[in-house]
């Protein structure tokens, strides 16, 4: 039996010429100490966020928040849009890894994302544009979504795409109530 380490074949010294039950069960190998997996058993998985840290926001939407006497803000997450989230039929953005998001949130906030209705909510774009939505909880499913019409007109002005632009959602409050503030990632460089 073979390991490949380093992308170099190298012999097994551990292995034995006749498989036992216990070896045909086992998809792995140990290599000084450590449990090898073989590269066939390696899924690749696409990440939603990518790890790098969040971006300097860009100056319109600075501004907007600062003018709106905005507090408390927050980066939430990093999304590469997924068709879904542009389809228009949909009208909504999923909003994945809602853990900050929903430690964010006060206690009637979250009774009303739980409730039927969601809490109304704005979005604020990179260039300073307002945009109105609802931020609710869909049960079933244990996802938080921004949706409305506001969504589907944030995607037409900013022209998001698909599977090549990715956003940053970060969260604030100003007059007392909770604001977003939406980044758009194109390219490799944020929006500014």
């Amino acid at each position: 039996m073979m390991v490949r380490l380093f992308g170099v074949d190298i012999p097994n010294p551990n292995a034995k010429l006749e498989e036992t039950e216990r070896t045909k069960k086992r998809k792995s190998t140990r290599l000084f100490g450590q449990e090898i997996v073989p590269q066939s058993d390696i899924k690749k998985i696409r990440s939603s966020s990518p790890p790098s840290p969040p971006s300097v926001l860009p100056f319109p939407l600075m501004e907007t928040i600062r003018e709106m006497e905005g507090k408390d803000l927050i980066f939430v997450v990093r999304k590469i849009l997924k068709r879904s989230d542009t389809d228009p039929g949909l009208n909504r953005f999923l909003v994945p890894n809602n853990e900050v998001l929903w430690g964010f949130l006060s206690e009637a906030e979250k009774a009303a994302v739980e409730g039927g209705n969601g809490l109304g909510v704005v979005v604020v774009d990179p260039r300073g544009g307002m945009y109105d939505m609802k931020l609710k909880k869909w049960m079933s499913m244990n996802m938080i979504v921004l949706n409305s019409s506001g969504w589907q007109k944030f995607v037409k002005d900013n022209g998001v795409k698909a599977e090549d632009d990715s956003v940053e959602l970060w969260s604030f409050r100003a007059f007392s109530k909770l604001y977003f503030g939406m980044n758009v990632k194109r390219d490799g460089s944020l929006s500014n």
